[in-house]
Formats: C-alpha cells, sequence, structure tokens
C-alpha cells in the first residue's frame, strides 16, 4: 500500500501542470514589467478583457489602434509585394521586347512587331504607330498602317509639346486619328511621343488602346513607356539610317 501511495503522489495531473506554467509565466511577467512594451506586435494579437460598464477603457483603446496599425501594414506591405512583382514582370517582358527590336531587319518589321507583340504582351486591344511629318522616315519605308498623310497632326500638339506619355481616357478626335474604325471601341489608352532623348525631335506617336475603361489609368506610373519610346525611336533611325 505505501509503495502505491507514493506512486500516486508523484503523478501530476493535466491541471496542476497547466497551473504551474501559467504561475510561471505571470511571475515572468511581474518580473519583466517592459514586456509588452519591447513586443508590441504581440499584444495587438492578444484579447484582453476588460469590464468597465459601456465605457470603454484606455487599454481597449490602445489595443484597438494596434489592431488596426498592424492590419493597416500588413495591407500596405501586400499592396507594395504585388506591385513588385507586377513590375518585374512587366521588366522581363519589356527587355524581352528590346532584344526582339534589336532583331527587326526593317521599319515595316519594326511597325508590325510592334504592333503585334504590345496588343499580346499588354493586353491592348489596339495599337497605332503614327510617323510624323517632320520625321526623317522616307514616304516609301512607312506602312500603310503607319501612314502620316492620313491624320490630322494639330490635335497632338499639345502631347507633343509635352514630350511626356499619357494614359487614361484621351479625347475622341485623338482617338480618332490613331484607331480609325476602332476608336468608339477603345475606352482607355497610352499616347506615347517617340523621342530619342530629351533634346531630340519627336518623329512619331505610339498609341495603345483597350477596350476596358480601367485598363490604362492618368494615375499609372509612365517610367517603362518612357524608355519604351527612347528604345523604339533608336530603333526606328537606325533603320532610316540603314536605307539612306
Amino acid at each position: 500500500m505505501a509503495v502505491q501511495k507514493n506512486t500516486s503522489a508523484q503523478k501530476k495531473t493535466p491541471g496542476k501542470q497547466d497551473k504551474t506554467t501559467e504561475h510561471d509565466i505571470v511571475q515572468y511577467l511581474r518580473d519583466h514589467p517592459d514586456f509588452f512594451e519591447q513586443h508590441q506586435d504581440l499584444l495587438a494579437d492578444m484579447v484582453l478583457v476588460h469590464e468597465s460598464g459601456s465605457a470603454v477603457s484606455l487599454i481597449e483603446r490602445q489595443v484597438s489602434i494596434l489592431r488596426e496599425q498592424k492590419a493597416d501594414a500588413r495591407a500596405k506591405l501586400h499592396a507594395l509585394i504585388n506591385v513588385a512583382e507586377k513590375n518585374e514582370q512587366l521588366s522581363q517582358r519589356f527587355n524581352t521586347l528590346i532584344l526582339a527590336l534589336l532583331d527587326t531587319q526593317s521599319f515595316g518589321q519594326v511597325i508590325d512587331f510592334i504592333q503585334q507583340r504590345l496588343v499580346k504582351d499588354f493586353d491592348a486591344h489596339r495599337v497605332s504607330i503614327r510617323v510624323l511629318k517632320s520625321s526623317p522616315v522616307s514616304q516609301q519605308e512607312i506602312p500603310e498602317s503607319a501612314s502620316r498623310d492620313s491624320y490630322n497632326l494639330a490635335v497632338f500638339d499639345k502631347v507633343i509639346e509635352n514630350r511626356k506619355p499619357v494614359c487614361g481616357r484621351l479625347p475622341l478626335d485623338q482617338l480618332e486619328q490613331l484607331f480609325n474604325d476602332d476608336y468608339e471601341k477603345i475606352r482607355s489608352a497610352v499616347l506615347i511621343p517617340l523621342i530619342k532623348d530629351d533634346t531630340s525631335d519627336c518623329i512619331g506617336l505610339l498609341a495603345i488602346g483597350s477596350t476596358d475603361k480601367d485598363r490604362f489609368r492618368a494615375d499609372m506610373g509612365t517610367l517603362f513607356l518612357s524608355h519604351l519610346s527612347r528604345v523604339l525611336t533608336r530603333v526606328i533611325e537606325k533603320h532610316v539610317v540603314r536605307s539612306a
């Protein structure tokens, strides 16, 4: 009987084990009163009940603010990651596009390639290139789809003067000159003046149109579009020099 009594005394029930663990935690927190100050992210995940009637206690308000801040930080982080991933994909497509452009053998091939590739890579409905009358490209080299004699340049004066890509909803008179019979279907677009550098003349216009009104927005970044403008202009001029 004595042996059985000693064995029973040595056993610890789950309840007693839990009590000991909780006691250790409580004691540790008492010995380290600045613990939650050093680990505010942990406090934001905890549920603290404070019985104060209908009034909201200070600690409840502080914890609520911490949770809101943590949720907001997570949302911003996810948004940044999403933007970074899209920029990485865009950069890869852009690099592939540039390498392919360098392999083109004529100005006509440049036009055909740009029209086909941008529709696919930018999820666009139509792509249009318009060569300006001041461009060094001869009329004989310009494909019919890029002819400079079939539209009114005056409606693009402001875009050419500003020398920067424009995104969003373009005026109807511009859409009509760029996309011909399809202009009524274009709900959003990108219009890019083709310039080699900050001091060179604009030799043409590149337009990318979509039937989706939200595909191209006025608040979109234009860094890649500006790069595309400069590279495409150099490729076009390369072919002009070769054929001269």
